[in-house]
């Protein structure tokens, strides 16, 4: 297995190539042993996908940080790739506590890690631009004490629809690169139109969403565009956990196991998995 600093030093340069890697997202150990057998650049987890592993919602604060790092050390020993932590808020409102959360990813191996400006709190959703600025910063002082090739990813949450949504968007990723994050992230993001907007507005690498609905730009596309990482976020737990419960709820109301007939031979993923020497 390479070292945690190999990992880090492997997961920058594929931030400079600027070329829009592929970066999925597994679920559980299982999952990332598939990923990792597959030889994708990197992998990153899932706060939904883990969250629904373990019988909960995402987004609602149900997951602890001790838990979310817990997991994140669990798919950096079952893989070689370099992983990003997929870790919400920070788990916590304060700078202090959001520098916890990074000095603790960097502690279990993750690569880099992402930081949300989502509050978890439905009447207040967003933090204000000055905190959630002051949250970024912490984090980057700290990963840049620790580990300096650390890629830490600042996300913005809020929607996009409007032109001033885009316009707050854009301000808040700008804010975000000037208090020193690696890379950016605006979720909402999906059209052709505010990636180019953006990609113009904001001198950082762009990680885009690609593991959702009515999402059909291609690698290529994106690539050429100048994005730098296309993660999947919760799209390969959501078509897993979607497929279980239509064969499921075929066998209890239709009383027949004809859904089984659409497992594909093409991939055998149990040739991912380990198995004795």
């Amino acid at each position: 297995m390479p070292t945690a600093a190999n990992r880090r030093a492997i997961f920058r340069a594929l931030h400079e190539k600027g070329r829009a890697f592929l970066m999925p997202n597994p679920f559980d150990i299982g999952s990332a042993r598939i990923l990792d057998g597959m030889r994708f650049d990197a992998i990153a987890t899932s706060s939904a996908g883990y969250a629904w592993t373990q019988g909960v919602r995402d987004a609602e604060g149900l997951i602890s940080r001790d838990a979310a790092l817990a997991h994140a050390a669990d798919i950096i020993a079952a893989t070689s790739l370099p992983v990003n932590g997929d870790l919400e808020n920070g788990f916590g409102d304060s700078p202090e506590e959001v520098a916890e959360t990074v000095r603790g990813a960097i502690e279990v191996g993750l690569a880099g890690c992402s930081i949300e400006d989502y509050t978890t709190d439905p009447v207040h959703p967003h933090y204000s631009l000055d905190l959630a600025v002051e949250r970024i910063r912490a984090a980057v002082d700290t990963k840049n004490r620790l580990a300096p090739d650390f890629v830490l990813t600042a996300r913005s949450e809020g929607p996009v629809q409007t032109e001033y949504e885009m316009a707050e968007t854009i301000k808040r990723l700008n804010a975000f690169v000037e208090a020193g994050a690696d890379c950016v992230y605006a979720p909402e993001v999906k059209e052709k139109d505010q990636i180019v907007a953006i990609l113009n507005a904001v001198q950082a690498p762009l990680n885009i969403l690609g593991g959702r609905p009515n999402f059909h730009l291609t690698r290529k596309e994106l690539g050429d565009m100048g994005v730098t990482r296309v993660s999947i976020g919760a799209g390969l737990a959501r078509v897993a956990y979607r497929a279980f419960t239509e064969a499921a709820v075929d066998i209890k109301d239709g009383g027949a196991f004809g859904c089984f007939d659409r497992m594909s031979e093409a991939v055998d993923f149990e040739s991912f998995l380990k198995s004795r020497p």
